[in-house]
């Protein structure tokens, strides 16, 4: 399962010259030569309903009209699972990572990776809660949030969290009342509810984040992330990428299950 998305000889050494990236300052030096070949191989994580295959959907149809930007190369991607793609990116054996969202400035410089220069649009986290112990975004930013049972992604939120390995696990244990909270992203998480029919659990807004690509932090992670960023800010001025990103992601809506 793959899809597609050359750099002109000037175009690598413009590429070298531009900003640096925010990667973990502890991060080991990156002795590698640089590879400037200008095909882009990226893996996605599988995302019922918006990624479910590499050669059609959501996700795909935003990702084809980037790639009409970038005419300097194709850009590829395979539908992997989550361990293997933080593998295959720490590994090079993929030039970038998707999609993934962006809590806050400083939690780059603590990873081991970066973040593309330009994101995609905005992605709506929702505070999944279960009816009978229904919490807030209020109760979230209480001393008593350290006693809740959270699923979310592994980032720092400023409060313990469990990572959600498997969506439709996590959705089942709330709907169970098994822990208190899943923190996730609209769209994948209403699926599952709406699937499943979970009728115990109780939505509430939490946070729009910037839904972005990741790179590994090395001389062709600054390579792939300034071509795909350059590639990304030209359907942004477009006008194309946010009409396919609304596709993808949408702002809040409010209703229960």
């Amino acid at each position: 399962m793959t899809k597609q998305f050359f750099l002109f000889a000037l175009l690598p050494l413009l590429l070298i010259l531009s900003p640096s990236r925010a990667c973990d300052v502890n991060a080991p030096a990156d002795n590698v030569p640089l590879n400037t070949d200008p095909n882009l191989r990226g893996v996605a994580v599988f995302l019922p309903s918006l990624l479910e295959r590499d050669d059609q959907g959501p996700f795909v149809d935003l990702i084809k009209v980037i790639n009409k930007y970038y005419p300097e190369g194709k850009i590829s991607i395979t539908i992997e699972p989550v361990k293997r793609i933080y593998s295959d990116i720490n590994n090079r054996r993929a030039d970038f990572g998707m999609p993934t969202m962006k809590l806050n400035d400083a939690q780059e410089a603590t990873l081991p990776t970066q973040f593309s220069h330009e994101s995609l649009g905005k992605v709506t986290f929702v505070l999944y809660s279960n009816k009978k112990r229904p919490v807030s975004k209020l109760d979230m930013s209480a001393r008593s949030v350290n006693t809740l049972n959270i699923e979310a992604p592994p980032v720092d939120w400023g409060f313990p969290v469990q990572a959600v390995v498997d969506l439709e696990l996590s959705m089942k244990k709330l709907n169970a009342g098994r822990i208190d909270v899943v923190l996730w992203a609209q769209e994948e998480a209403d699926y599952e509810i709406k699937k499943l029919h979970l009728n115990n659990i109780q939505r509430a807004y939490f946070n729009d984040y910037p839904d972005m690509f990741f790179m590994p932090c090395s001389k062709r992670g600054d390579f792939v992330n300034q071509a795909i960023s350059k590639a990304i800010r030209a359907a942004a001025l477009s006008g194309e990428l946010q009409k396919a990103h609304d596709k993808v992601h949408h702002s809040y809506v409010d209703w229960q299950p």
